[in-house]
């Protein structure tokens, strides 16, 4: 299987925009960031760090907006926004001191969710959220839905509206493969 040169593109807009360091994350000092070998003019199409942010809790009005906006913009663009559809969409977010099991606050939620990218951690676990880390990447496995509910709906301890914690789609409808691309061959 063949990468698109749209995917290419998108991910490396991505990590120009970003600025991402991998010295930042080793704790070492930080240095302008050079991306070699993707030559040529891209535009960003589309967001897609955090699945269901923008599906879920950007008005459809500016959906577009935020799926183009330039990364170091998003938050403050967006993040008012987010935490307005969080404490409308949450009976978990009632009450002003209301915090979900990270100890977030429905502005601080909005705030990690507005900066819609895919973070990765040199130093920790891969994972989208596993208890104890998060954020700190993705597995392809990981339950990013089901982890985006818990911490919209769940409460302080996970456990509040049940109903809306959890997705109920348990694993993948064909297993991811071992080598790249991972993802699972087509129908």
């Amino acid at each position: 299987m063949k990468i698109q040169p749209k995917i290419i593109a998108i991910i490396s807009f991505v990590f120009a925009l970003n600025s991402c360091s991998l010295n930042e994350d080793a704790g070492q000092a930080q240095e302008e960031e050079v991306v070699v070998g993707f030559d040529g003019v891209f535009v960003q199409e589309d967001r897609v760090g955090k699945p269901a942010i923008n599906t879920a809790l950007i008005l459809p009005s500016r959906k577009e907006a935020f799926n183009v906006i330039v990364t170091n913009r998003i938050q403050s663009a967006f993040s008012n926004e987010i935490k307005d559809r969080i404490e409308a969409l949450s009976p978990a977010y009632n009450i002003a001191t209301d915090v979900n099991a990270l100890g977030l606050s429905s502005t601080d939620l909005a705030n990690v969710l507005a900066n819609d990218v895919l973070s990765i951690s040199l130093r920790q676990p891969t994972t989208f959220f596993d208890g104890t880390h998060v954020l700190t990447g993705r597995k392809l496995e990981d339950d990013v839905i089901d982890t985006a509910l818990l911490l919209i709906f769940g409460g302080e301890d996970g456990t509040e509206n049940p109903q809306l914690s959890k997705d109920n789609v348990n694993n993948n409808d064909r297993a991811f493969r071992n080598d790249f691309p991972y993802v699972p061959r087509a129908w």
